[in-house]
C-alpha cells in the first residue's frame, strides 16, 4: 500500500493558517453546488468530508472471495510472505577474525565481540521494492523496463546540422536573381522543375470508397498494434526535491576509513653503504599539533648489510617485511607532512660524529677513500656485533603531502618528482589552496618521489614539539633548515590513491585482508589513523591496541654514571621477569611480537628526548596485575673490561586498570633507582612504597604517553560505570567494586538509575562508538528489569529518557550524516541491521537473570524463565514481590514486549523527555515497527487473525500517541515547520508498516483521526504502502454504487483524491503552492501501479484502475490549472479515456503530458536530449552520447504514446457523440485537438494516425469543415501544407493524401474548391515566411503527389477537377519559388523588396493575403508608406467605391494620382475564380471606413516623418472629404493642425531640407546569376558618398563570393564584358542626378518638385576620339546617359530596373559651353546669395579671374574663340560660347563689385589684384568676344529688311 499511504503525509504543509483555510474551504464548498455535484461520492456526502472507514477484517471474513485463483484473487489478499526475519551474516573484509576466546573473559567482553560477530538482524519486506517510496525509480530500473523501445523518427532529429544547414544557406546566398524580367509562368527560369520531380509513394486503396465503420475499425487496428504497456516506464524519474517520501534503506555499519594513501618506499641508498639504516614513515598535522598515523616502519637494506645483523634478529617474520603501507586521512588538509626517520645502530660517538661520514664521502670518490670506507665499515660490523639491538637517531626528513598530491594531479602519470630540501618540488613551488575540500587523495595520478636530502637530527631537538616547529618552518620561503647542510642520499618512494581492495593487505592487527592469495609473498600494511579531530562512526570489529610513547627523560639530578640511557619497554601480567607478554609488535625484519622493545640511545646525553613508538596488542580481559614496566639502562658503547653491555639505572610502571578502568593518556613518572618490590604492580609508582630510593626524591622524571585503540574499553567514565553495574548484574555477585566505591545490593537501584541518567554527561565520541552495545542495554533494561533485593525494578521510565537524550544529541551533533527525513544513518542502521528483541536470536543463549522469550528451532516458541529469582514487568504500577515468580512473569511477559513498553512510556512521557521523543520520532517509531515484527514471526503469529494480534491496552496506546503527535503538529504547525514536517513523515511510515502487521480497521481509524485533526490545507501526503488494498469491490463490476461508496470502501485512495480535489479547487486560496506537490504524490501512485509486475494483467490493471475513478469530476472541475504546469500536467485526461471506455475492456493507461503534445506549449520543440524543455534542471549535461541517444530514444515513445492515447480518447468521443444531435460543438473541439496536435512537433509514427483519423473525421463529417468550422478549414490547410515539406517521407505521404482528399472533397460538395484553393495560397505565403526550417525541395515532392493523386483518380477524371488541382499546383510552385528566394536574400534589403513586390503580384488574387505582404513590406521601409495606400487598392480586382457607396469615398486609385505616379500604372489586376464576396475574402480590418481611415493616417504620418510635407497635403485631401461627411470637428482640428505644421516645415527648412542620392549600379559576371549585365538605380539616403555605397556593395557581395572574387569598376564607361574576368563578379557604380526636360523645370520650381516623382537620371562620361578620357580643350568630348526607370521614385522599391538608356555626346565647344554656363551660374549664386558668403564668393572669383588656373575662361576662349570655324555647322556654338563670355564677364564685375563690398581693410590688397586680374582678363577677352560671324547675321538683316520695305 506504500503507493497509496505515504504520498498523503508531505503535502500536509502549506504556509497558510489552517483553521482558517479549512472554514474557508467548507464554505465554499457549501456555496458551489456544481462543485459538490463534481465530487460527490455518493448521496450527499462530498469528497472533502471525512467518511467513516469500514471495519476491514470484518468485512473480509464475512464478504469471503468468490473469484478464484488467479491474478485476481491474488489482487485481494495480502501476500503472506511479505514479512520475513533474516539472519544475514556481516561481512568480513579479513580471512580471520581475531575475536578472543570465551574462556575467562568477562561478561562485557563477551557483549563486545557478540555485538561485532553476531548477524545482522534485517526485516525484509518482499514487495516493498515494487514501491517507489522503497525502491524509487532510478536510471537503471528505468532502463529495464525501457529495453526493445523502437526509435521514433521526428523530423527535427533528421534536421541537418546548423553549421552545414548554414553553409547551403550561404551557398543559397550566392546566388541572385533578375526579378521583373521573370514573367509568371515562366517554369524555365524557375529554380524547382515540378515535372521531372519524383512524387512520395502513394497510399494504397486511398481512392476507394469504403465504408466509414470499415475505416475506423481499420484506423484502430493499426494504433493498437505495437503499443507500449507501460507508460510510465517512458516517464524520468521526479524531481530529488519531489513530495513523494523516500525509506532509504541505511549503509551497513562497517569499520571507517578516510581518505586512503598508497605509499610505497622502493629504495634508499646513500653516497656510502657501510652499516644497515632503518627508516619509518608516519603522517604529522602541523596545525592540530598531532601525529595522526601510527609509525610504520621498513627497511630497504640489501642481504649483504642485513647479514651484519644477523646475531642479534635470526629471523625474520614475512610481516615485518612490508615496503609498502596505506594510510588513511579523515581530514586531509594543507598541513599534513609526510615525516621520514632514520636509525642507524647505536655506535660510540654523537649524531653529528657518526653522520659527517655521508656528510663528506662521495659515491664517485669510492676508489679513491677505499681505504677509509673499509675502515669505517669494519668500525660498523662490530658496533652491529655488539650493539646490533640498539638503536641511535641519524637523520630525518618531511614532505609536504600535499604539494605532492597537487603536483602530481597536474603531471602525466606516473611522473617523477625530484625533491631537493624537504619539501621542495617542482621548481621549489609550493601548491596552497584554501580549504579542506580542495584536499583530495582519491583522484591524483600517481607520482614516483626521489628525496635527496636529509637533516641530521640533533640530539636535544628530537621531541615532537621540536619536529613541528621545523615543519612549520619548512613552509617558509626562507626555511632555515633549507640553509644547513644535508645528509645527501636518495629514497624513492611511489604516492597513489590506494585501491578499493589491494592484495596482500594486513591490518593494523596484523589480520589478512581479503584478497589474500599467497602468504609468502610480502605483505603491505593498513596503517591505523589517530584522527586529527572526532570520527563518529560506531565499533564494528574488535580491536584491542596500545600506544607507549616515550618522550623524554630528566637523569640531570640522577648520581652515578648514567648517560648513553635506553628504555627497555615490556607488557607484563605479573610482577616475575617471566610473565612479560609477547604482544609487543615487531618494527622491521625482526619477529612478528617480542616481549620487550628498546627505544633509541642518544649518546652522552643524561635527559633525552625519545620519538620512539611501542605498539601492544592488549589481552582481552586485564586484570590487576597487567602492568607497562619501564626499565632504563646505561649501554656501554665502548667495549671495556668487566663492564657489562647494559647497566639498569632505573624502574618505572604504569598498571593498565585503575578502578577497573584501562589507564590512558599522559604520564610523569618517578624512577625508582631499584627493582620494585613484591605487590608493587597493583599499585602505582606515585605511591611512596617504603625502603625504596627515587630519582630526584620521588619527583616525576620520565613522560610517557600511552594512547588506546580499542572497541573494549570506552575510556569514558560515565559508559564504563553503566556497563560495570549492568554486568554485575548479568554475574549477579555483589557487592561491586566500581572505582572507590563499594555497591551492595540494597543500593544498587540507585547506582544503575544514576548512572542511566549520566549517561547525557558521557562524551559523544564514546557514546557513537558504543552505540550499538549501550542501546542494546537500553532496551534490554526496558524490556527485563532485574530483580534486586526481591524487588522488580523498573528502569523503563529511565532508559527511555536517556535513549531519547542520546537520540536528539547525535541529531544535533552529528547533522550532516542525515537522509531527506531528518533520519540520523547511524541511528537507523542500527535499528535496520542491529536491533532486535532481546534473546530473540535462535543462536544466541539466554542471559542468567532475565526472564527471555527464546525461539526453539521449530516454533511456536515457548516462553521460559530461567530461574526464579528473574522477574520481567515492563509496568510501573506493578510492584512488590511475586509469590509464584513463574506463572506471574510468564503473564507480564505475554502482556507487555518491548513495543508495548516502548509506546506505554511515550505515551506517559511529558516535559524535555516528550519533546525528545517528539523530535526523533521516526526512530521509536522504528523500533516499535521493527520489535512488533520480531515478536510476531518469532511467535508465529503473522499467520493469525490481525484482530487477535495485539492486546488492546497496546492499541489503546497506539491511538493516544497518534492522537497526541497529531495534535502536536497542527499546534506546531506555524512554530516549527521543520520539525512538524519531520513528526509528519515519521507518522506517515509508522502507519504505513503498522497496515502490513496490524488490523487494518484499526489503522484506517488512526488515519481518520489524523485526519480529523491535521486541517486539510496542509495537503496529506500520507505515502499509502505498495502492497495491495484487499477490499473485493475490487473485482465486482463496475457500477454507480461504487462510484458513490468509494471513500468507505477504498478509504486511502479516497483520501488522496479527496485532497486532490481539495487542493486543485479554483477558488481554494492558499493552494497554489501545494498544486505540484499533490500531482506528484497522484503521479507517483500511478507509475507505482502501471510499473507492478503483480498488476501486469489487463484485468486486474483494470480494477486497480478504478480507483481513480473520482479523478473524472476532479479534473473536469480544476482543468484550467492544470495547464499551468508544465512538466506537471498528469495523466488526469487519458484516465478519462481509462474510465470513460468503461463499456469495453478497460486497458489502465496513465498520462503524462509533454510539453510537446496536444495539450502542452505550441513551441515547436523537439523531443531530444537538448530539447525537451520540460526536463529537470537537476540533470546536467556532461553525459555520454549513449546517454544522450538513449533518452532521445525514451522522449520520442513517451511523446508518440501520450498522444497516440489522446487520439483514442478523440475517436471515442466522435463514435460516441455522432448519433446524438449536438455533436456539432464537439466535434469542433475534436478538430481542434487534432489541428493542435499536429501543430506541436510530433513523430512520424504519431502523425500517420493523426492523418488517418482527420481523414476519417472529414469524410463522416464534410460539412464540419466546409460550412460550419470555416477558420479550421484555413488552420487545417496549412497543417497539411507544413507537413507537406516534412524531410520524412511517410509524413510527406500521409499529409499529401489528407491534402488531396480535402480538394477532392471540396470540389464533390460544390464541384469547386474555392476555398481550399484560397486557404492552401494563403497558407503557404504564412508558412514560408515564418518556418525556419522549410525545405522547398521537399513540399515540391508533395505537390507532385498530389498531381499524381489528380492524374490517377479515375472517378473524377471526366471532370474539371485535375485540371483545377493542376493549377492550383503550378501557381503555388511559383509562390513556392519566390517565397523560398525571399528567405535566402533576407540579408539582402534591395532583393528581398523586389521578391516581395513580385509576391505580391503573384497572389494579388488573394486579397487579405496581399495585404499582409503589403504591410509587412511597408512597415520594413516606413519613407514608402506612401505607395501602400496605392497598393492597398491596385490589388483588388474591384474599387472602393464599389465596396463603399459613399460619394465622400475616394473613387478608385485616381485619387491617389497625385501622391505616385505610380498608381494608375499599377491599378490593374488579374480576374480569379474566387468570388471575394462569396468567399468573404474583404472581411479583414482593412476593408472597412475605419480601416481606410487607419491607413491614410498612418501615411500620413510617414510622410512626415520623411520629411516630404508636400504629399502629406495631398493625403489629407482624401482624408478631408471623409471627416467632413462624419461631422467629425476633433479629426479635422487635428488634421488642419497637422497641415500647418506640415507647411510650417516646409516653410523653415528652406534650402535646408535634404532627400535621396541616386547611383547607377550596373552587374557584369556570370557569378552573379541572373543579375548578369543588369542595371538600377539605387536610391540612398542624403549626402551618400560614391565610396560609401561602393563599400557597402563590395563588402556584401564579398562575404557571398569572397573578397577576392568581387571587383568594382572604377570608372563610368561602358564595359565590355569580354575583357571582364569569367571567374569574376563586377560592380560598377556610378553617381547620377535627376534629369528634366526644359519644359519639365516650369513646373518643378521647388526643391521638393525636383526631388519627388522621378524616373530619370543623367550621368557625364569624358572621353577623347583616341580612347583617353581627357584630354586638351579642342579634342575633349562628354558623353551624356539619360536613364529612365520602370516606376518613380520614391517607390516600394529602393532599387529600381532600367528600362531605357538614352546617349547624347558633346562635341569640344558643346564641353566648353556646358563649362563656361556653369561658371557664369556659380558666380550668380554666390553674388545674390542671401545672406552673402564672401568666402564662398572670393573662392569662385579667385577661379574665375585667378591667372593661375589651368584651362580657364581665357585659354576655352583662346581655343575655340580666336578663329571662325571652317565647319558652318559651328557657327551657332561659336556664337553661343562668344554669349557665354559676355554674360561671364558682367558675372565677374558684378561678383568683384559685391566683394569690395563685404572685405575690410585687411584684403584691400587682394581686392586689387583681383581686380587687376579681371581687367587683364576682360582685355584679353575683348577682341574675342566682340568677333561675330557675319553668316548668322545674314538672314536676319534680310527679314528686317524685308518687314520694313512692307
Amino acid at each position: 500500500m506504500f503507493s497509496i499511504i505515504m504520498p498523503f503525509y508531505a503535502v500536509l504543509f502549506s504556509r497558510t493558517v489552517a483553521a482558517e483555510v479549512r472554514k474557508q474551504i467548507a464554505g465554499q464548498y457549501g456555496g458551489s453546488p456544481q462543485l459538490l455535484k463534481n465530487l460527490s461520492v455518493g448521496g450527499n456526502i462530498p469528497l472533502t468530508e471525512a467518511v467513516e472507514p469500514v471495519d476491514f477484517e470484518e468485512y473480509l471474513i464475512t464478504h469471503p472471495p468468490l473469484i478464484e485463483s488467479g491474478p485476481l484473487r491474488d489482487l485481494i489478499e495480502f501476500p503472506p510472505d511479505d514479512i520475513e526475519v533474516l539472519y544475514t551474516p556481516r561481512e568480513c573484509r579479513t580471512l580471520g577474525q581475531d575475536v578472543p576466546e570465551e574462556g575467562e573473559n568477562d561478561s562485557h567482553v563477551r557483549d563486545c565481540t557478540r555485538s561485532y560477530t553476531e548477524d545482522w538482524a534485517i526485516v525484509n519486506r518482499k514487495y516493498h521494492k515494487l514501491g517507489t517510496a522503497f525502491n524509487p525509480n532510478t536510471l537503471d530500473k528505468q532502463k529495464e523496463r525501457q529495453r526493445g523501445l523502437p526509435k521514433q523518427v521526428f523530423e527535427s532529429d533528421e534536421l541537418p546540422d546548423h553549421s552545414s544547414y548554414q553553409d547551403d544557406q550561404d551557398d543559397l546566398k550566392r546566388r541572385s536573381m533578375s526579378i521583373d524580367d521573370t514573367p509568371r509562368g515562366s517554369w524555365a527560369c524557375s529554380i524547382f522543375d515540378l515535372k521531372n520531380s519524383q512524387p512520395d509513394a502513394l497510399l494504397p486503396h486511398l481512392l476507394d470508397r469504403v465504408p466509414n465503420e470499415e475505416i475506423d475499425r481499420h484506423n484502430e487496428d493499426q494504433r493498437k498494434s505495437n503499443r507500449h504497456r507501460e507508460l510510465f516506464a517512458l516517464h524520468p524519474a521526479l524531481d530529488e526535491d519531489e513530495p513523494i517520501e523516500r525509506h532509504c534503506v541505511p549503509d551497513v555499519p562497517k569499520e571507517h576509513f578516510g581518505q586512503r594513501l598508497l605509499v610505497k618506499c622502493l629504495s634508499l641508498k646513500f653516497e656510502i653503504e657501510i652499516e644497515p639504516i632503518f627508516a619509518s614513515l608516519a603522517l604529522y598535522d602541523i596545525k592540530e599539533k598531532k601525529r595522526i598515523s601510527e609509525n610504520f616502519y621498513f627497511d630497504l637494506n640489501s642481504e649483504q648489510t642485513k647479514a651484519m645483523l644477523r646475531p642479534h634478529i635470526p629471523s625474520a617474520a614475512i610481516s615485518t617485511l612490508a615496503r609498502s603501507a596505506v594510510f588513511s586521512i579523515t581530514y586531509p588538509s594543507q598541513d599534513v607532512f609526510l615525516v621520514i626517520k632514520l636509525e642507524k645502530v647505536l655506535q660510540q660517538g654523537d649524531i653529528g660524529e657518526c653522520a659527517e661520514p655521508y656528510m663528506v664521502f662521495k659515491e664517485s670518490d669510492a676508489a679513491k677513500n677505499k681505504e677509509k670506507l673499509e675502515k669505517l665499515r669494519s668500525q660498523s660490523e662490530q658496533f652491529c656485533q655488539r650493539l646490533g639491538r640498539y638503536r641511535m637517531p641519524f637523520a630525518w626528513t618531511a614532505i609536504h603531502l600535499m604539494n605532492i598530491v597537487n603536483s602530481a594531479g597536474s603531471l602525466e602519470r606516473d611522473t617523477e618528482l625530484d625533491m631537493g630540501l624537504s619539501g621542495e618540488s617542482l621548481n621549489d613551488t609550493d601548491r596552497t589552496t584554501s580549504g579542506d575540500e580542495s584536499c583530495s587523495l582519491t583522484s591524483f595520478r600517481p607520482a614516483t618521489l626521489t628525496v635527496t636530502n636529509f637533516f641530521k637530527q640533533e640530539g636535544d631537538r628530537l621531541s615532537d614539539e621540536d619536529l613541528y616547529k621545523f615543519l612549520a618552518d619548512m613552509r617558509r620561503p626562507s626555511s632555515v633548515l633549507r640553509r644547513l647542510r644535508p645528509i645527501t642520499a636518495q629514497l624513492k618512494i611511489d604516492i597513489s590513491p590506494a585501491p578499493e581492495n589491494p592484495h596482500y593487505c594486513l591490518t593494523p592487527d596484523l589480520l589478512q585482508v581479503m584478497p589474500y592469495p599467497d602468504s609468502r609473498v610480502r605483505p603491505t600494511k593498513e596503517i591505523l589513523e589517530f584522527p586529527a579531530r572526532d570520527i563518529y562512526v560506531p565499533n564494528t570489529t574488535y580491536r584491542n591496541l596500545l600506544y607507549v610513547n616515550p618522550q623524554s627523560l630528566n637523569f640531570a639530578n640522577r648520581q652515578g654514571s648514567a648517560r648513553n640511557i635506553t628504555v627497555k619497554v615490556q607488557f607484563m601480567n605479573g610482577e616475575d621477569p617471566s610473565n612479560a607478554m609477547p604482544v609487543i609488535f615487531g618494527k622491521s625484519s625482526c619477529a612478528e611480537y617480542s616481549k620487550e622493545a628498546y627505544t633509541a640511545v642518544v649518546y652522552h646525553n643524561r635527559s633525552p628526548d625519545f620519538h620512539d613508538e611501542v605498539k601492544i596488542k592488549l589481552p582481552a580481559s586485564l586484570t590487576d596485575h597487567h602492568h607497562i614496566l619501564f626499565t632504563f639502562y646505561h649501554v656501554s658503547c665502548q667495549q671495556k673490561q668487566n663492564t657489562p653491555l647494559e647497566t639498569p639505572v632505573g624502574y618505572t610502571w604504569i598498571p593498565m586498570l585503575q578502578n577497573g578502568r584501562l589507564r590512558t593518556g599522559h604520564f610523569c613518572l618517578p624512577v625508582s633507582l631499584e627493582k620494585p618490590p613484591q605487590s608493587y604492580s597493583v599499585l602505582s609508582p606515585d605511591v611512596p612504597l617504603p625502603g625504596m630510593k627515587w630519582v630526584d626524591n620521588h619527583r616525576g622524571v620520565f613522560n610517557v604517553e600511552v594512547v588506546a585503540a580499542s572497541t573494549i574499553h570506552t575510556q569514558d567514565q560515565f559508559l564504563d560505570k553503566f556497563f560495570a553495574l549492568v554486568h554485575a548484574l548479568d554475574e549477579h555477585m555483589f557487592p561491586v567494586r566500581i572505582g572507590d566505591m563499594r555497591i551492595m545490593e540494597n543500593n544498587l537501584e540507585a547506582e544503575l538509575k544514576s548512572s542511566i541518567a549520566a549517561l547525557n554527561s558521557s562524551q559523544l565520541e564514546p557514546v557513537v562508538r558504543f552505540l550499538h552495545l549501550l542501546l542494546d542495554k537500553l532496551v534490554l533494561l526496558m524490556v527485563r528489569p532485574p530483580v534486586i533485593a526481591g524487588q522488580i525494578v523498573n528502569l523503563g521510565q529511565a532508559s527511555f529518557e536517556v535513549m531519547a537524550s542520546i537520540v536528539n544529541r547525535l541529531h544535533k551533533y552529528l547533522d550532516t550524516s542525515q537522509d531527506m527525513h531528518g533520519r540520523n544513518s547511524l541511528l537507523s542502521s542500527y535499528i535496520h541491521y542491529v536491533f532486535r528483541l532481546p534473546n530473540m536470536d535462535p543462536n544466541s543463549p539466554s542471559p542468567v537473570h532475565y526472564a527471555t522469550m527464546a525461539r526453539s528451532s521449530v516454533r511456536p516458541s515457548s516462553l521460559n524463565l530461567n530461574r526464579s529469582r528473574s522477574l520481567s514487568n515492563s509496568n510501573p504500577d506493578i510492584s512488590g514481590t511475586p509469590t509464584s515468580p513463574d506463572d506471574e512473569v510468564r503473564s507480564i511477559i505475554g502482556s507487555k514486549l518491548y513495543h508495548e513498553e516502548l509506546a506505554l512510556q511515550w505515551v506517559v512521557s511529558s516535559g524535555s523527555v516528550r519533546e525528545g521523543a517528539l523530535q526523533q520520532a521516526w526512530f521509536f517509531f522504528e523500533l516499535m515497527v521493527k520489535s512488533i515484527i520480531h515478536h510476531l514471526y518469532f511467535t508465529d503469529r503473522l499467520q493469525s487473525p490481525r484482530k487477535n494480534r495485539f492486546p488492546e491496552r497496546f492499541m489503546d496506546d497506539i491511538t493516544a500517541l497518534v492522537s497526541t503527535i497529531a495534535g502536536d503538529i497542527v499546534s506546531r504547525f506555524q512554530k516549527d515547520l521543520e520539525l512538524v514536517e519531520r513528526l509528519n513523515t515519521s507518522l506517515a511510515f509508522f502507519l504505513n508498516d503498522l497496515l502490513s502487521v496490524m488490523d487494518r480497521g484499526f489503522v484506517f481509524s488512526l488515519i481518520k483521526t489524523y485526519w480529523k485533526q491535521v486541517p486539510c490545507n496542509s495537503a496529506p501526503n500520507m505515502l499509502f504502502s505498495e502492497t495491495r488494498l484487499p477490499e473485493d469491490h475490487l473485482y465486482l463490476p463496475l457500477s454507480f454504487s461504487l462510484l458513490c461508496h468509494i471513500s468507505e470502501q477504498h478509504y486511502l485512495a479516497g483520501l488522496v483524491l479527496t485532497e486532490l480535489a481539495v487542493i486543485l479547487d479554483p477558488e481554494a486560496d492558499g493552494m497554489f503552492g501545494l498544486h505540484k506537490k499533490v500531482i506528484s504524490v497522484v503521479h507517483n501512485l500511478l507509475s507505482s501501479h502501471d510499473s507492478d509486475p503483480r498488476y501486469a494483467d489487463p484485468e486486474v490493471k483494470a480494477r486497480v484502475a478504478l480507483l481513480y475513478l473520482p479523478l473524472i469530476g476532479i479534473v473536469m472541475e480544476t482543468l484550467p490549472q492544470l495547464h499551468d504546469f508544465t512538466g506537471m500536467f498528469i495523466d488526469f485526461c487519458i484516465l478519462l479515456i481509462v474510465l470513460g471506455g468503461i463499456p469495453v475492456h478497460i486497458e489502465y493507461r496513465c498520462l503524462f503530458f509533454p510539453s510537446g503534445s496536444a495539450f502542452g506549449s505550441q513551441e515547436n520543440l523537439r523531443w531530444r536530449k537538448d530539447m525537451t524543455h520540460w526536463r529537470q534542471t537537476s540533470e546536467k549535461m556532461d553525459k555520454t552520447r549513449a546517454e544522450l541517444e538513449h533518452e532521445a530514444i525514451i522522449d520520442g515513445n513517451l511523446a508518440t504514446e501520450a498522444n497516440l492515447i489522446i487520439l483514442d480518447t478523440l475517436e471515442i468521443i466522435v463514435q460516441t457523440v455522432s448519433v446524438t444531435e449536438s455533436k456539432e460543438s464537439i466535434l469542433g473541439g475534436v478538430l481542434k485537438v487534432l489541428l493542435h496536435s499536429m501543430a506541436c512537433n510530433q513523430s512520424a509514427l504519431y502523425l500517420q494516425h493523426c492523418f488517418a483519423t482527420q481523414r476519417a473525421l472529414v469524410s463522416k463529417f464534410p460539412e464540419l469543415l466546409f460550412e460550419e468550422e470555416t477558420e479550421q478549414c484555413a488552420d487545417l490547410c496549412l497543417r497539411l501544407l507544413r507537413n507537406c515539406s516534412s524531410s520524412i517521407g511517410t509524413i510527406r505521404a500521409h499529409a499529401s493524401a489528407s491534402l488531396y482528399l480535402l480538394m477532392r472533397q471540396n470540389f464533390e460538395i460544390g464541384n469547386n474548391f474555392a476555398r481550399v484553393k484560397m486557404q492552401v495560397t494563403m497558407s503557404l505565403s504564412s508558412l514560408v515566411g515564418t518556418s525556419q526550417n522549410f525545405n522547398e525541395e521537399f513540399l515540391r515532392r508533395s505537390l507532385k503527389t498530389i498531381l499524381t493523386y489528380a492524374e490517377e483518380d479515375l472517378e473524377l477524371r471526366e471532370t474539371t477537377f485535375p485540371d483545377q488541382v493542376q493549377d492550383l499546383v503550378f501557381n503555388l510552385h511559383m509562390i513556392l519559388s519566390d517565397t523560398v528566394k525571399m528567405k535566402e536574400h533576407q540579408e539582402d534589403p534591395e532583393m528581398l523588396i523586389d521578391l516581395m513586390y513580385r509576391y505580391c503580384f503573384y497572389i494579388a488574387e488573394w486579397i487579405t493575403s496581399h495585404c499582409y505582404i503589403i504591410q509587412y513590406t511597408i512597415n520594413s521601409h516606413e519613407i514608402n508608406l506612401a505607395c501602400k495606400i496605392n497598393d492597398h487598392y491596385k490589388c483588388h480586382k474591384f474599387d472602393i467605391y464599389s465596396i463603399y457607396d459613399r460619394k465622400y469615398l475616394p473613387v478608385g486609385c485616381v485619387t491617389f494620382q497625385n501622391i505616385s505616379s505610380n498608381v494608375l500604372e499599377e491599378s490593374a489586376v488579374s480576374d480569379d475564380v474566387v468570388s471575394p464576396d462569396e468567399e468573404g475574402i474583404c472581411s479583414g480590418k482593412y476593408f472597412t471606413e475605419a480601416g481606410l481611415v487607419g491607413l491614410l493616417e498612418q501615411a500620413a504620418a510617414s510622410f512626415s516623418m520623411a520629411g516630404m510635407y508636400e504629399a502629406v497635403n495631398e493625403v489629407y485631401k482624401v482624408l478631408i472629404p471623409i471627416h467632413e461627411a462624419n461631422r467629425d470637428a476633433k479629426k479635422l482640428a487635428t488634421i488642419h493642425g497637422k497641415l500647418q505644421e506640415a507647411f510650417g516645415k516646409i516653410v523653415h527648412q528652406h534650402g535646408k531640407r535634404m532627400f535621396g542620392t541616386y547611383f547607377r549600379v550596373g552587374f557584369y559576371g556570370s557569378k552573379l546569376g541572373d543579375l548578369d549585365e543588369q542595371e538600377f538605380v539605387y536610391k540612398e539616403p542624403a549626402i551618400t558618398k560614391l565610396a560609401e555605397i561602393s563599400h557597402r556593395l563590395e563588402s556584401f557581395y564579398g562575404e557571398r563570393f569572397g573578397e577576392d572574387q568581387v571587383e568594382v569598376i572604377k570608372d563610368s564607361n561602358p564595359v565590355d564584358k569580354c575583357k571582364l574576368d569569367p571567374n569574376k563578379a563586377f560592380i560598377q557604380i556610378t553617381y547620377v542626378e535627376p534629369y528634366f526636360d526644359t519644359y519639365e523645370m516650369k513646373d518643378r520650381i521647388t526643391y521638393f518638385d525636383k526631388n519627388y516623382n522621378l524616373r530619370r537620371f543623367v550621368y557625364c562620361t569624358p572621353f577623347t576620339l583616341d580612347g583617353r578620357a581627357h584630354g586638351d580643350l579642342h579634342e575633349q568630348f562628354k558623353r551624356k546617359t539619360i536613364l529612365t526607370t520602370s516606376h518613380a521614385f520614391p517607390y516600394i522599391k529602393t532599387r529600381i530596373n532600367i528600362i531605357h538608356k538614352e546617349e547624347i555626346i558633346s562635341t569640344p565647344i558643346e564641353v566648353a559651353i556646358e563649362d563656361m554656363q556653369k561658371k557664369t551660374q556659380e558666380l550668380a549664386f554666390a553674388t545674390h546669395q542671401d545672406p552673402s558668403d564672401a568666402k564662398m564668393l572670393q573662392m569662385v572669383l579667385q577661379g574665375s579671374v585667378g591667372t593661375t588656373v589651368n584651362q580657364g575662361p581665357l585659354e576655352v576662349a583662346q581655343v575655340f574663340l580666336s578663329e571662325i570655324p571652317s565647319d558652318p555647322k559651328l557657327y551657332r556654338h561659336h556664337n553661343k560660347l562668344r554669349l557665354c563670355f559676355k554674360d561671364f564677364t558682367k558675372r565677374c564685375e558684378d561678383a568683384l563689385r559685391k566683394n569690395k563690398s563685404l572685405i575690410g581693410p585687411d584684403q584691400k590688397e587682394y581686392q586689387r589684384e583681383l581686380e587687376r586680374n579681371y581687367h587683364r582678363l576682360k582685355e584679353a577677352l575683348q577682341p574675342l568676344i566682340n568677333r561675330k560671324i557675319p553668316q548668322l547675321y545674314k538672314p536676319v538683316l534680310q527679314v528686317n529688311s524685308h518687314r520694313s520695305d512692307n
